[in-house]
C-alpha cells in the first residue's frame, strides 16, 4: 500500500493512503502531540468530510485496538480486550 507523506508547515505531518474502496484516509501527526484522523469526501479527495482529533492517550488506545488479536467472546456476543 502506498502512503503519501506531506509536511504541513507549522502544523506537523500528514500521512495519507487510499483504501481498497477508494476512500482517501489521512493521519495528521501534529507538532503539539495531538493526532487528527481525516477521511476525504468520496467525490473530492481534497475535501475533508470527517475529522477526529485525538489526544496522545486516545491515539495510543486506538493503536492498541487496531493491532490486537481478537479476544474470547462472552455469552452476550461481546468481546473483551485489556488495553
Amino acid at each position: 500500500m502506498r502512503v503519501e507523506e506531506t509536511l504541513l508547515p507549522g502544523v506537523g505531518t500528514c500521512y495519507e493512503f487510499r483504501t481498497a474502496a477508494g476512500r482517501q484516509v489521512g493521519v495528521v501527526a501534529r507538532r503539539d502531540g495531538t493526532t487528527e484522523l481525516v477521511v476525504c469526501a468520496e467525490d473530492d479527495p481534497e475535501y475533508v468530510s470527517e475529522s477526529l482529533m485525538l489526544q496522545p492517550d486516545e491515539r495510543a488506545t486506538l493503536v492498541g485496538l487496531l493491532t490486537m488479536p481478537p479476544g474470547p467472546p462472552d455469552p452476550l456476543g461481546r468481546t473483551h480486550h485489556p488495553i
